[in-house]
């Protein structure tokens, strides 16, 4: 799908918003843009890590780790026409670096934003390869 910033929907408007303010570590601006009660899954989680998330509290408290693991910016992001515009379905790769490591970190995506009449991200399923964050996290000597 072709478009430009003032075609997006608002489900579209949140994905991008999401990925510009998460990538650029603000945080505060990030968690404003889900409700109080949002649900924020990890479809592709293996064991011991998480799966899901409840609340913009927690969305905030979990992705504060990824912000302080990993530097890393939004290379391309596609959206997907759906029959809604309040759900969005992107694609996209990050490419950066894991800071406890120093090795490259590249990630493809695809995600699935859920948002309310206001615009406000209300579910938010993240389907992205973590394998590709153990191999950016585990030492070279490892």
């Amino acid at each position: 799908m072709s478009e430009t910033i003032e075609t997006r929907t608002p489900a579209q408007h949140a994905a991008a918003e999401h990925l510009r303010l998460l990538t650029a570590a603000d945080l505060d601006a990030w968690a404003a843009l889900f409700t109080t009660d949002a649900t924020f899954t990890f479809p592709f989680a293996p064991p011991g890590m998480v799966t899901e998330l409840h609340g913009r509290e927690a969305l905030h408290t979990h992705m504060r780790g990824f912000t302080e693991t990993f530097d890393a910016q939004l290379v391309d992001l596609t959206f997907i026409a759906t029959a809604s515009a309040q759900v969005a379905v992107a694609r996209g790769k990050l490419d950066g670096a894991a800071r406890p490591t120093g090795k490259r970190f590249q990630q493809d995506f695809i995600v699935v934003v859920h948002t309310d009449a206001e615009g406000l991200i209300t579910r938010f399923d993240d389907y992205w390869n973590p394998l590709a964050a153990v191999e950016a996290l585990t030492p070279a000597d490892a």
